[in-house]
Order: C-alpha cells, then structure tokens, then sequence
C-alpha cells in the first residue's frame, strides 16, 4: 500500500462513507486471509504428496469415527511378522499383499474393539504383570527379564513388545468377565458323553521298549540276547544310543496307529509279548519289545469327567465370546478404506 493511500484512508470521512470504507476493509481481510489459507493448503498437500507423509498420515479404516492410519496398519504388520504370525514372504509378495493387509487390519480392528471394551469397563493390569506374564509363558525363571531379553534377541522394540502383552492380558481379562457366567455341571458333562460315546472309544494299546544303536551287528548280537531272556531295560541302560536310555527304554502305552509303518508292522506281529527283529531307521538301529497289550474299550464316563467338564466350558465360554464379539462389531461403525 502507497504513502498517498495511507493518507486518503487517514482523512475524515462521512457517515455514509466510513461504512462502506469499513465493509470494503472486511472484505479485503477476509479475502486476503482466505487466499493465505488456500495456498499454506496447497503447499502443505504438496509436502504431504511429495514427501510420502499423506500415504502413513491417510486412514484406512475409521472405527467409529477414530482413525487407524496407513502408518498404524505397517507397524502392526511389521509386528505380526517379528511375532512370526505372518510370513514376510506373504507381506512382500504383492498378489497376496492386499489380503494380507486386510488380515492384518481386521485383527487390529477386533484388538482396538476389545480394548476400548476393556477401558470402558475399567479392567486394568498392575505394574509388572506384562513381565511375570510373559515368563511364565516363555518357561523363565523369577527374576529374569525374559520379555525384554526375547524382545532384544529378535530385533523388537521393547516397549512395543511389552504393550502388546498387556493387550493380550487385558482382552484375556475382557474374555473372562464377558464369559463368567457360563457353568458346566456334571449333567452337561454327561450328555456330552452319550452324544459322543465314539470319541471316548480308546484303540487297543501296546506297551514298548525301545532300544537304539548304531550299528546292525550290534543289534543283532543284542536281540539274541533278549531273545534268551536277558534283561531287555538293562540292555538299554548299557548299550542304548539314544531314546528313554535311563528309563530302559520305555515308551508307555502307545496307539499303534501313531507308530512309523516300519515300526508298527513289526509290533504287529507279535501276539502278546516278544521282541521285534532289528530295524533300520533314521538314526540307527531298533530293537523294540513288547511287554503287553490293552484291547480296545470304551473309556468311562468317571474317567473323562473333569476333562470333559473342561473341555465343554472352554467350547461354550468360547462361543459366547465370538457370539459377544460379532454384535460388538455391527454395533460400531467400521469403515474400510483399502
């Protein structure tokens, strides 16, 4: 703005002059602030196009109007593939990238719907529970900092790692206040029972010893020598190469359907008791003993009860959990934009 402007704006106006000269001030602020607005928008949409910001700054769902953005999706993604839950090879191959993206985003949707239910009911997990949690899981000792020495070994972000662990406990903890009111009485155990008698039918069993060495002339010498009679738990305790060496070789009862071909054939044979000829197998030479044989029987009732009382409990509770999750989920508004 000129010198001479300035001074004409500084002269004395009338009534009628000075309104229109405030309106036309308004306007010319308001014009001049909205084109300032405008382009601090188009550079900033330029930066974000360029710099690749919009791509991990855009949403890619929207969970009842909360956003989970493109750079959310990638680190869970990237997490389910340090977990070992997801194969990098799926995550980079782009003819699977986009379901294995929409895998990804589904479970971080559920995680995020379970979470907020969490909150909201006011679930809460102490300090340090994340720690002993994931020790106990990962077999280590009191005292041991296993969910930061794992997190370390395997590349993962400490923190990260232990976030994921209260997730979990807090949606295990959801789970189990959702589903507290499912009981199992002995009644259900017992007409879950008639209605599967089969799958309480238990096969016919053998008992086994095993012997392993490495050589065949070696296995042969020591067959002829059970074969006669000798103590065939001592044979394994002093020869054996491998196996239950302590223990003489004892496998327990077992399903001969779950045995090698070779093996099961071999066992076959023998009525009663005895010992199998020698037979080769990947890391030596075996020699098994029959010690004794369970025909087939239907397993009781009494002896399943308190498995079976587990077992339907877990199946119920586990139903009314996805049941609870899958009205949950048509309750919110989700929207997908992948």
């Amino acid at each position: 703005m000129d010198t001479q402007g300035l001074e004409q704006a500084e002269q004395p106006k009338g009534p009628g002059q000075t309104v229109a000269a405030a309106k036309t001030s308004r306007t010319r602020i308001v014009w001049g602030a909205t084109g300032i607005v405008l382009v601090a928008a188009a550079v900033f949409g330029a930066w974000l196009g360029f710099s690749g910001a919009w791509r991990a700054w855009g949403a890619v769902a929207t969970i009842d109007g909360k956003r989970i953005t493109r750079a959310e999706l990638d680190q869970h993604l990237d997490f389910l593939v340090k977990q070992g839950r997801l194969r990098p090879e799926a995550v980079a191959d782009p003819a699977r990238k986009k379901d294995v993206e929409k895998a990804a985003l589904d479970d971080l949707i559920t995680r995020r719907l379970l979470l907020a239910e969490a909150q909201r009911l006011k679930i809460a997990i102490g300090a340090g529970e994340e720690d002993v949690a994931f020790r106990t899981a990962h077999g280590g000792q009191p005292g041991q900092f296993k969910l930061a020495d794992i997190a370390k070994k395997k590349g993962q972000d400490v923190d990260r790692l232990r976030e994921e662990v209260r997730g979990q406990l807090l949606m295990t903890r959801l789970a189990e206040k959702i589903t507290e009111d499912v009981k199992v009485s002995d009644e259900d155990a017992a007409k879950y029972y008639e209605a599967n008698r089969q799958a309480f039918a238990a096969p016919g069993e053998v008992h086994l010893r095993l012997l392993i060495v490495e050589s065949k002339d070696d296995a042969e010498k020591l067959r002829a020598q059970a074969v006669k009679g000798a103590d065939f738990a001592a044979l394994v305790r002093q020869y054996g190469k491998g196996g239950n060496k302590e223990g003489g070789g004892d496998m327990g009862w077992v399903d001969p359907r779950m045995l090698p071909a070779a093996i099961a054939q071999a066992v076959g044979a023998i009525p009663q008791t005895g010992v199998t000829p020698v037979i080769e197998a990947k890391g030596g030479f075996y020699l098994l003993r029959v010690e004794g044989r369970r025909p087939p029987r239907q397993v009781p009732l009494a002896e399943v009860k308190d498995r079976l009382v587990q077992m339907v409990t877990a199946e119920r509770k586990q139903a009314k959990f996805a049941e609870w999750l899958e009205e949950r989920r048509r309750a919110a508004k989700i929207e997908i934009y992948l």
